[in-house]
């Protein structure tokens, strides 16, 4: 692409060198760029890309992105980008350089609900007989009645601005229609979805996480609401789940900045949910929409499946190419994505064994509770859980207390360490729950909670769901915690 077209229609920058050269590529890895690539020199947490720039112009970079106040040297080999938000130029530069998206494209933000969300909406299209795709925690799927799926592994929520962009490409060209994407506070403060093209977007909830990042809670929100406020196109569409905290807010901000909002939940105004009820497995949902009055049994657990679903149908309609009639068949027949409240199986004395993502107080809280209602009297819930190393210190200990506080019996154990040291965290955590047993050894601890089931106990392993490694002092380890689960079901526990 010729650099005259890849910066054609970005703002607020500032250009030298020869406007027709070729780039071949976008690259913000120096030890990826090859001979016509353009190199985004960003200044990120632990490493400044301006310290690269030679070796990217030795590997044949023909331009460079910096930021306004550069002062190094500019070769005149090589085309400059300035500008005062590089981060977002580059989303604009990837947005050029690839610039087929599907058509629908919805996106998801909050704390927790965001994967089951964007998986439910995919599941949603795809019974209405779209070509429809998923993007987000659980990687790239995507699924049209009558084909293969197709899968993609990603390492972050929301990639980076060029692989999102590419990504986004190739989804076009494959005809994908509908695309739900998740929307990360990380990713949306760092500009990487700056560019989609983003037809409706949906909120789910706001709690204690990331702090580790963020400042403040309040930055934290900021950082959610860039989607209604600079993403979302003025009279797109908003959903918002209805009964937490910052509902209301979000509703007003995203009215505000010309969003058509819509809330869903127990204090909807768009799908008013009347009444849950439990059933053997699953919930039923009673609830008014467009006058009517609609009762779905969903084939999930837990009130915060049911908050995900009416936010997913909500979304879902918000396009209006497709029926009210698919989406209460499809919500009726909804799978729980990987990893949530996942049941993996029963021991041998007829204990179910479910595994979860839950790695917040507030997540932790809301699985534990949504299992409560399917033990008999008499019968035990086991909790293990862990702490992220490298992440939000305060939620340790606020953890330990929602599992010893809400389980029979909790089980403390390694999540991610990093490049922490385990038994410090497991210390702080243990803070919370002083009464926990601790075994630092997930796979030891997955033995031991299987082993304390008698029938009719529930054991819940949360933190990692669909993970498959734990990282420790830079490494990877395979490691999951289903698989961990079948190989001891396997063996006879």
């Amino acid at each position: 692409m010729q650099f005259s077209e890849l910066i054609k229609d970005i703002k607020n920058i500032v250009v030298s060198g020869d406007s027709l050269v070729e780039i071949a590529g976008l690259e913000a890895d120096s030890r990826q760029v090859k001979a016509g690539f353009l190199f985004a020199a960003l200044k990120g947490m632990q490493l400044d890309g301006t310290e690269f720039i030679n070796k990217a112009i030795e590997a044949g970079a023909k331009a460079i992105l910096v930021a306004d106040d550069y002062a190094g040297d500019m070769s005149g080999d090589v085309t400059w980008i300035k500008s005062a938000e590089p981060r977002q130029t580059l989303a604009f530069l990837a947005a050029n350089f690839y610039p087929k998206q599907p058509p629908h494209i919805l996106a998801i933000t909050g704390t927790n609900g965001k994967s089951s969300i964007a998986d439910f909406l995919r599941q949603i299209f795809t019974r209405a007989g779209k070509r429809a795709a998923s993007l987000g925690t659980l990687g790239v799927k995507t699924c049209e009645q009558g084909k293969p799926d197709k899968h993609i592994e990603l390492h972050h929520t929301s990639p980076d601005p060029i692989t999102l962009h590419r990504i986004l490409d190739e989804l076009a060209a494959d005809d994908v229609e509908y695309l739900a994407i998740e929307a990360s506070s990380h990713g949306l403060e760092q500009n990487r979805m700056d560019g989609v093209r983003i037809c409706a977007a949906g909120f789910t909830n706001l709690t204690l996480d990331h702090l580790d990042y963020h400042s403040n809670m309040e930055e934290y929100f900021e950082a959610k609401m860039r989607l209604f406020t600079e993403l979302l196109p003025k009279t797109s569409q908003a959903v918002v789940s209805a009964d937490g905290a910052y509902a209301t807010r979000v509703a007003n901000i995203a009215g505000f900045a010309g969003s058509n909002a819509k809330k869903v939940g127990f204090a909807g105004d768009y799908i008013k949910l009347n009444k849950v009820d439990n059933l053997a497995h699953g919930q039923r949902m009673d609830f008014d929409l467009r006058g009517e009055n609609y009762i779905v049994d969903l084939p999930l657990i837990g009130v915060f499946q049911v908050e995900n679903a009416l936010v997913a149908a909500g979304l879902a309609l918000s396009t209006n190419n497709v029926d009210v009639e698919n989406v209460m068949a499809a919500l009726a027949e909804l799978k729980g994505a990987k990893g949530r409240l996942e049941l993996v199986g029963k021991s041998q004395k007829g204990g179910r064994v479910f595994v979860d993502f839950a790695h917040t107080p507030d997540s932790l809280e809301s699985a534990i509770l949504a299992l409560r209602p399917y033990l008999d009297e008499g019968k035990k819930l086991v909790t293990i859980f862990g702490c992220g190393g490298d992440r939000d210190q305060s939620k340790r200990p606020l953890m330990g207390a929602v599992a010893e506080t809400n389980s029979d019996m909790a089980i403390l154990t390694d999540d991610n360490p990093r490049f922490e040291d385990a038994a410090r965290i497991r210390a702080m955590a243990k803070v919370g729950c002083p009464h926990a047993l601790e075994i630092g050894d997930r796979g030891a601890a997955i033995a031991k909670g299987i082993e304390l089931l008698d029938d009719g106990d529930i054991l819940l392993i949360a933190g990692k769901g669909h993970e498959m490694g734990q990282k420790i002092n830079g490494v990877e380890h395979e490691f999951s915690d289903q698989v961990e689960v079948l190989k001891r079901l396997e063996a006879g526990a």
